[in-house]
């Protein structure tokens, strides 16, 4: 009974251990509480609210942070059932108009994101503060072979 007892053991903390919360993200909550309505001149970050798209019940926050090198950090973190991976993407145009994919972002695993943002898929370059007044929103998919959209979110110009 006992190595029955260190197999089960094993598996939960290789569980535990894969689906925690990333301890490098460079986030920090927003003083503001509510949401944004203008381009901010020098902010830490900006977070978007991701709304629940086809009945999944997934919301969350994109977050994006710019760093010193004018790179975007965008770290993504859902709520909801989120425990499988969901690839996610930035699209032109506006959550209602829809558009094609602009920046392929890092798949959500475990409900977590974080993808280092400095070009377009396209190879042309963009800045945070190129991000902050880009015409897209951002989608987040049911699995990486089902496209269905899960939650979705404008960013940019689009959200102000």
């Amino acid at each position: 009974m006992k190595p029955l007892s260190k197999y089960f053991s094993l598996f939960f903390l290789v569980v535990a251990i894969s689906c925690s919360k990333s301890e490098d993200a460079d986030v920090d909550n927003p003083d503001s509480g509510g949401p944004i309505d203008e381009v901010p001149t020098d902010p830490e970050r900006v977070d978007y609210n991701l709304l629940s798209a086809n009945n999944s019940g997934v919301t969350g926050t994109a977050s994006f942070i710019p760093n010193d090198d004018g790179s975007t950090t965008v770290y993504i973190e859902l709520s909801g059932d989120t425990d499988e991976l969901h690839p996610v993407t930035i699209n032109y145009g506006n959550v209602e108009s829809g558009g094609t994919v602009a920046i392929t972002l890092e798949v959500c695993e475990c409900a977590i994101s974080e993808t280092l943002v400095t070009q377009l898929d396209d190879g042309t370059p963009i800045t945070f503060v190129e991000l902050m007044t880009f015409d897209g929103h951002l989608n987040i998919y049911q699995s990486p072979t089902d496209f269905t959209l899960i939650s979705t979110a404008n960013i940019g110009s689009n959200a102000f």
